[in-house]
């Protein structure tokens, strides 16, 4: 068996997309049908923190992350940080200060080498902030997603772990045109998003 477990928030979910279910949906598609025994999990959970990921990860990964042959082959892939980010009500009170997200980014990878060896992590989506600035009481910035960005790609460089800049790459397109509500991509940035995530994958020996 060659399994990958996607864990993350509302985008791995794929909120916004319907049956289509994102980029992870469109990455299972594709990785199932290249081989019987390949399996692709959505752990997407919307609203989650890297705390709330922290506290579901062992369960999680203990039911999937297995090797019982010896040719099975287990990724471990974490798109977490946006809703860490977020501003809460009208005084502006963080969800996750920047100094706790760095320890659980880093308990996460300490988890996750338990299970396998073969860990990445894909980066986080900018927002359009005429929107996002009052989003359902809370306040999305792009100032703040690209702080906790950084951090997850500092860590990731001093772990020697593969990470996917998607920040970088998506500030770089028209990305308003690819947003659903201001902050969850609609399904045409979800596509684009699956084609990126797809080739970096690829480069990274994952996926052919």
């Amino acid at each position: 068996m060659y399994g990958i477990s996607i864990f993350g928030a509302s985008i791995t979910f794929g909120r916004g997309d319907g049956l289509n279910r994102g980029w992870c949906g469109r990455l299972k598609k594709y990785f199932e049908t290249k081989d019987y025994y390949n399996c692709l999990y959505n752990l997407g959970i919307s609203g989650n923190t890297s705390t709330d990921l922290l506290e579901r990860f062992n369960t999680e990964a203990k039911a999937r992350v297995k090797f019982i042959r010896d040719r099975d082959r287990q990724v471990i892939i974490f798109s977490i940080g946006i809703n860490d980010s977020r501003l809460l009500g009208d005084k502006k009170i963080p969800q996750i200060e920047i100094t706790v997200f760095n320890k659980n980014i880093q308990t996460l990878i300490d988890k996750a080498k338990t299970y396998t060896n073969e860990i990445l992590f894909i980066g986080l989506t900018p927002v359009d902030e005429s929107i996002t600035l009052n989003y359902e009481n809370t306040t999305f910035t792009n100032k703040r997603i690209e702080l906790f960005n950084d951090s997850i790609k500092k860590i990731c460089k001093n772990n020697n772990i593969p990470f996917f800049d998607m920040f970088k790459k998506f500030s770089k397109l028209n990305y308003l045109k690819l947003l659903d509500d201001g902050l969850h991509p609609n399904s045409e940035g979800y596509e684009k998003m699956y084609e990126l995530i797809k080739k970096f994958l690829i480069q990274e020996n994952i996926i052919d």
